[in-house]
């Protein structure tokens, strides 16, 4: 209200208006925020670019130096300066200096509804705001004091546009803190403007900082306060920090999708940020299907809350999601043609597999995985191609995945026979956990397992038994004569040698071929078919290291027949292979052993 004048009404009504004007003008999380009020009001006037000039000048008064503790008190002006339509003392005296009343109301193509934004610029407590503007041939000068009455005065000159210059004291101290936080304020919130912001820092010469965090307010906090030199130009072309993204442009609606680490999304007006956030509930319903990419989407009809702290979810959101979702299928292509020209040329796949495995959890499952399942995607040990196909069928061979064990001689025996061993790396399993078909059985298997080779299977080495000592050598031959004699050719016995850090570890037999070579461990996960026991010819390798054998290795020294008869009772309950004809049959050769051998005695 003009300087020196009262409201009519009750001063209880008086003080509810106070209260109000309060509520809106500390209604933003940081008082610099008025900044972005003043931008969107430029635009909506239809400026063609914007310039924001802060400046400092020291005050050499000693009692205001005294008073400032002596860290040197001073004024900071913020000059905010366009050239838009610009206001007449109509819509100064109707809409500027009246709460809730705006030109915008009925005009969907303005960011603004609430006609609140100049009263922002209170926020930051000035001492004095000057505003000088013009429309119509008309020039206006209005002086707002810190209790926020104003003077008006008609000026002789025309002005062109708005220009608006706040005036606050500060302690020499401050200025540069103040600077730094403006820049990174309008940057935020400036970050895709359609109309040029350029600031400038016109309090010390200090060279320009290249660049600029991509959260300005943690940046602020973390950062060093140094004085800046603009001009910086603050807005900058629409982009993804993502190593794959595309653009989508739609009925006004410009998206763009990227694959992400971290995944962003960003909401603009005009180009001005509306919200932009790493909280997926902001994408709503679509927060299960967009969720793990980042996204940036510039519509003009998009709207933020009235706490300006969010998106508003209303139909034109809706709208613009449903291209985001059109942009999602186009990049779901390209990212399975760069996972597989990754693998045809050499590249680590392993970071693409984890973006297209979080692309297949998010959407159709079966449907995507069919774009892909006769692409090669994946790259075995040795850096050769295969797809998603070839790794089911070798998967139905094993039970699970086989993943690459690193060099060696069990490497090399597994490539000889021919058995798949895909490169092992985190984003690798990511996608073959998420491209998983459920079996029509599904309690077969829960879930696809892919674990490195040598979890699963052993080279051992195949010992003749004279490398053993004399009564542990007769105690295993006799086994093995034993063994022959009960099960004939359905199993015989030999000696193996494992290596020491898991030979304590490993079951009393292992089954594996007679000629020696790759053993499956018998205690893993996955599956193979195979024919009964009692329909196959089995060879079962010893491990010399197990307590079993060492115990009656103990048992040999005094009764080597006795502790074979032993050694071969506990392989064979270990191996589900005893009956009562069986056992039968072993007591009687075992007997037939003894007498030989007590026939040898002299």
């Amino acid at each position: 209200m003009p300087s020196g004048t009262e409201a009519d009404g009750p001063s209880e009504l008086t003080d509810l208006a106070d209260d109000a004007l309060d509520n809106l003008i500390h209604q933003f999380a940081r008082p610099l925020d008025f900044l972005r009020e003043l931008v969107q009001n430029s635009i909506d006037a239809g400026t063609p670019r914007i310039e924001v000039h802060i400046a400092y000048e020291a005050v050499a008064d000693d009692n205001a130096q005294e008073a400032s503790g002596g860290s040197g008190a001073g004024v900071a002006s913020i000059r905010f300066e366009d050239w838009g339509e610009g206001m007449d003392e109509a819509i100064i005296d109707r809409q500027l200096t009246r709460m809730f009343s705006s030109t915008k109301e009925d005009d969907l193509t303005k960011i603004g509804k609430f006609g609140i934004g100049f009263t922002s610029i209170f926020a930051i407590q000035p001492d004095a705001v000057l505003l000088r503007t013009g429309r119509h041939g008309e020039a206006w000068e209005l002086l707002f004091h810190a209790d926020r009455s104003f003077d008006k005065v008609r000026l002789d000159k025309p002005i062109d546009g708005t220009k608006i210059t706040l005036y606050k004291r500060m302690n020499a101290d401050e200025i540069g803190p103040f600077c730094h936080e403006a820049r990174y304020v309008l940057q935020y919130w400036c970050e895709h403007s359609n109309v040029p912001v350029s600031f400038w820092d016109r309090t010390a010469e200090a060279p320009v900082e290249s660049e600029l965090a991509a959260d300005p307010f943690a940046a602020f906090e973390e950062a060093p306060h140094a004085t800046l030199h603009g001009p910086v130009q603050v807005d900058r072309p629409l982009a993804l920090d993502s190593p794959l993204s595309l653009e989508r442009v739609s009925d006004g609606v410009t998206v763009l999708v990227g694959v992400s680490d971290t995944p962003v999304y960003g909401f603009y007006n005009g180009g001005l940020t509306l919200i932009t956030t790493r909280d997926r509930e902001t994408l709503g319903d679509w927060e299960h299907r967009l969720g793990h990419l980042s996204i940036k989407v510039k519509y003009d009809r998009l709207e933020h809350t009235l706490t300006r702290d969010n998106v508003l979810r209303d139909v034109h959101f809706d709208k613009a999601m449903r291209v985001v979702v059109e942009a999602t299928e186009a990049l779901a292509e390209a990212l399975i043609t760069r996972v597989r020209k990754c693998v045809e040329s050499g590249e680590d796949p392993g970071p693409w597999h984890g973006y297209l495995a979080e692309e297949c959890r998010a959407s159709d499952l079966h449907r995507r995985r069919e774009d892909f399942a006769t692409e090669l995607v994946f790259a075995d040990h040795l850096g050769r191609s295969c797809t998603l196909a070839e790794v089911e069928k070798a998967e139905e061979a094993h039970g699970l995945v086989l993943l690459d064990p690193g060099p060696g001689p069990l490497a090399d025996a597994l490539e000889a026979m021919k058995v798949l061993l895909l490169a092992s790396a985190p984003g690798t399993r990511a996608l073959l956990d998420a491209t998983w078909k459920p079996p029509l059985i599904p309690f077969f298997r829960q879930h696809r397992t892919a674990i490195p080779a040598n979890a699963i299977f052993l080279l051992p080495e195949v010992l003749d038994p004279t490398s053993l000592g004399g009564p542990t050598r007769r105690m295993f031959e006799t086994a093995q004569l034993l063994v022959k004699t009960t099960m004939g050719r359905r199993l015989s016995l030999q000696l193996g040698r494992f290596e020491d850090s898991l030979a304590h570890s490993l079951p009393l037999a292992i089954e594996g071929p007679a000629e020696g070579g790759v053993f499956r461990r018998p205690d893993t996960r996955g599956w193979v078919l195979r024919l009964p026991t009692a329909m196959r010819a089995r060879c079962l390798l010893v491990n010399p290291a197990h307590l079993t054998f060492v115990a009656h290795s103990a048992v040999a020294a005094e009764a080597p027949e006795v502790a074979a008869l032993g050694l071969v009772q506990a392989i064979l309950l270990e191996e589900g292979a005893v009956d009562g004809k069986v056992y039968d049959r072993l007591l009687v050769e075992a007997g037939r052993q003894l007498t030989i051998a007590a026939e040898r005695q002299p």
